[in-house]
């Protein structure tokens, strides 16, 4: 069991070990998620944007970059007429 005491500010230090097992770096986030009267602390993990690509299920696949800017493109030219 490791401990870390509560500053008057209610400020915590995460001990070394709980840091390194759980891979924190300075500036990451955490989340506290209160169960049973317990707090337990975890990372925050970002999801990169790429992995969500293709989880909704649209009606038609993203065209790439190159896609979106012709399709911008023919949009502009179809309202300029």
């Amino acid at each position: 069991m490791v401990k870390s005491r509560l500053s008057s500010k209610g400020q915590v230090t995460i001990p070394k070990p709980v840091r390194e097992a759980l891979g924190l770096s300075p500036g990451e986030e955490v989340v506290f998620e209160i169960r049973e009267g317990e707090a337990i602390l975890r990372p925050r993990r970002r999801v990169p944007l790429e992995a969500l690509l293709g989880r909704l299920g649209g009606r038609h696949p993203f065209p790439g970059e190159e896609g979106e800017v012709r399709a911008r493109e023919e949009a502009w030219a179809q309202g300029q007429r």
